[in-house]
């Protein structure tokens, strides 16, 4: 009975919205694990085949690998938000209880994946140590995609810390001012990082020193952190807008973006990306028009509850069932083969991943929900200190 009800709440969850969830911003997790897929369905297909295809140039696919550049700004808001927002509560941030509130909503079926793989895999278990410890973003791994998820981890760490440091001396009214600094500093960073190397640098190297390392690649992630300050300092700022005025930022953020891309695309794309998605964030935030409406399908908030299941299990979704695909569809032409398959791939991706979360997320998660309401019921409510924002 026990089981039964644990499931029913796990079914309950993904397709019931809780209290106070903006539907834009599943609509945009939703198309940042769609991105992600997509890039990587296109490569697996065509390298499956052995030809280009035309649908690769369409942007769903061609800009596949900037989903996780929208997780990090999605990330950045959520974490941030909730950082701040106990910050200014209690005038400090239990570090523990945030850290384990996090990985007990990751560590489960992260830790299953990593098991499931390991047992799978003929390699020598010490290769997952850098996956076991979240420093795939640093050193060679063996979870694909790991290296996302060990940037988020580390900054699970970083931002919490940061902030206590930064209440020491300045009021989270000027806070903002410390993340545009780092924001700022980043495409110093990768400058630096690169002068070493020649200019004609292999992209493989290029994406080791540049893309994967936290320290180079935070800039979603502070602009999420941004727009969280915002929402709970000036939430004024963040009230809803007609659709053309809500337009003005979002779009001046995508020119920004676009043009700081253009300069150099090693130095600027991260930074640019985050403008761009940044302002996509900003403009679901203020929204209540009609495009509301529509971002609050119930499709949107499944695959936003799915997604990281998702992004973790359709690498082994290709690489199992690309050959079956490829195989099927030999003797239709490769366009027609794509279309077939890709749908497929999302479905087996969803439904792998509804599972995974019923079995394990799901059970985590309740678990963290009935720890924290105990952990609430034992401490008293703190006062907001009004001279925090002052």
């Amino acid at each position: 009975m026990r089981a039964l009800s644990v499931l029913r709440a796990g079914a309950r969850d993904l397709t019931t919205p809780a209290p106070g969830t903006v539907p834009g911003l599943d609509l945009l997790r939703t198309l940042a694990i769609l991105l992600v897929i997509s890039g990587h369905y296109y490569g697996d297909f065509a390298d499956a085949r052995g030809t280009a295809l035309a649908i690769g140039r369409f942007p769903l696919i061609y800009f596949g690998w900037t989903g996780v550049d929208l997780f990090f700004v999605l990330s950045g808001y959520l974490i941030g938000r909730q950082l701040w927002r106990e910050l200014l509560r209690r005038n400090t941030i239990d570090v523990p209880r945030f850290l384990l509130r996090r990985g007990l909503r990751i560590w489960p079926f992260y830790f299953a994946f990593l098991a499931w793989t390991w047992l799978r895999s003929s390699t020598h278990g010490a290769a997952f140590l850098p996956d076991l410890f979240f420093l795939s973003n640093y050193l060679p791994n063996s979870i694909a995609g790991g290296w996302s998820l060990s940037t988020e981890e580390q900054f699970y760490i970083f931002l919490p810390l940061l902030l206590l440091a930064l209440n020491l001396v300045i009021r989270p009214r000027q806070q903002y001012l410390i993340v545009i600094g780092l924001l700022l500093a980043l495409p110093l960073i990768r400058v630096l990082t690169l002068h070493p190397y020649p200019p004609d640098i292999s992209q493989d190297e290029v994406r080791r020193l540049i893309q994967l390392p936290f320290h180079t690649h935070a800039d979603g992630l502070l602009v999420g952190v941004l727009i969280s300050w915002l929402s709970v300092v000036h939430p004024r700022y963040l009230a809803p807008l007609p659709p053309l005025r809500n337009l003005v930022v979002p779009a001046s953020l995508a020119l920004a973006g676009l043009a700081l891309r253009s300069l150099d695309s090693r130095i600027f794309a991260f930074s640019g990306l985050a403008l761009i998605f940044g302002g996509l964030a900003l403009f679901v935030l203020r929204d209540r028009s009609r495009f509301a409406r529509f971002a609050g399908a119930r499709p949107f908030y499944l695959i936003s509850r799915l997604s990281y299941g998702m992004y973790l299990n359709h690498f082994p979704v290709l690489s199992l069932g690309m050959p079956l695909l490829v195989a099927a569809t030999r003797s239709l032409p490769p366009n027609a083969g794509f279309f077939v398959g890709y749908p497929l791939a999302v479905l087996a991706s969803m439904l792998i991943a509804a599972l995974t979360f019923l079995g394990i997320e799901s059970p985590f998660l309740q678990l963290r929900d009935r720890w924290l309401l105990r952990q609430k019921s034992r401490v008293p409510p703190a006062r907001m200190d009004p001279s925090a924002v002052a």
